[in-house]
């Protein structure tokens, strides 16, 4: 079973984990800094163009868990970019395509059951189901990095409403690791009658934010070997090439 207790463990302790979680908090802390400034055009703009880059962190962090290579987060550009690209290819199309499909339903469709909060619950549960065949869809991409697997929808139908029952139970496990990440800084800060708002909180808050990229694309990639059905002997192949270069490693002294 998919166990977040592993995936915060990971996220602080993979290779340079610490470098690349400041690395990454910068630009989600300038971001942060022109929300607060009130600079709300320059905000959008930056703030789209620092998803994109979460967007490929995540992707390549979910591929390199799946793959069992040594670390999570990646400095290298190539791969964010490349893994961005393909992610594009398949998150895009599928965001239009349910998306308008997810609209046209709850539009056109009506429940003939006259009670309070009825249209509400449809929808929700209309877009809950279009939540889970697009994030099982990029999964299943994600996990090689193969576009291909991003539309092989006997696999993602088949897998999506098991992938959307272990995001749920996921949520508040994310909720409850981010107060034991957060709330001794908050209280120190509201001990010391520091505002929230200074730059140390705020900076404080965006490494944890990566951290959460981190924790999500390893539970995401352990969610995904777990629920969403098909062959994975490729994967258990590339554990085994993995662990054999490693021990090789370990005894020539790297």
């Amino acid at each position: 079973m998919a166990s977040i207790v592993d995936a915060f463990s990971e996220a602080l302790s993979e290779d340079l984990s610490y470098v690349k979680i400041v690395v990454f908090a910068i630009p989600v802390w300038f971001v942060v800094s022109l929300f607060m400034a009130g600079k709300m055009g320059m905000f959008y703009f930056y703030g789209g163009l620092v998803s994109i880059l979460i967007l490929g962190l995540l992707t390549q962090g979910i591929n390199n868990v799946r793959m069992n290579k040594k670390e999570i987060l990646t400095l290298n550009p190539l791969k964010l970019c490349i893994a961005l690209g393909k992610a594009f290819l398949v998150v895009v199309p599928h965001l239009l395509v349910f998306g308008t499909i997810g609209g046209l339903i709850v539009k056109y469709v009506k429940i003939p059951i006259e009670l309070p909060h009825v249209p509400l619950i449809f929808a929700i549960i209309v877009w809950s189901i279009i939540f889970s065949i697009i994030m099982t869809s990029y999964l299943s991409f994600a996990k090689y990095l193969k576009i291909s697997q991003g539309f092989n929808y006997k696999v993602i139908f088949e897998s999506c409403i098991d992938v959307f029952i272990s995001f749920l139970f996921f949520l508040p496990q994310l909720v409850l690791a981010n107060v034991v990440l957060i709330g001794p800084v908050a209280y120190l800060f509201f001990f010391f009658q520091v505002p929230f708002t200074h730059w140390g909180f705020i900076g404080y808050c965006c490494a944890v934010f990566i951290v959460n990229i981190s924790i999500l694309s390893n539970y995401l990639a352990q969610a995904s070997y777990e629920h969403i059905k098909g062959s994975n002997e490729e994967y258990d192949d590339n554990v085994q090439i993995n662990l054999i270069h490693e021990s090789a490693e370990r005894l020539n002294g790297n």
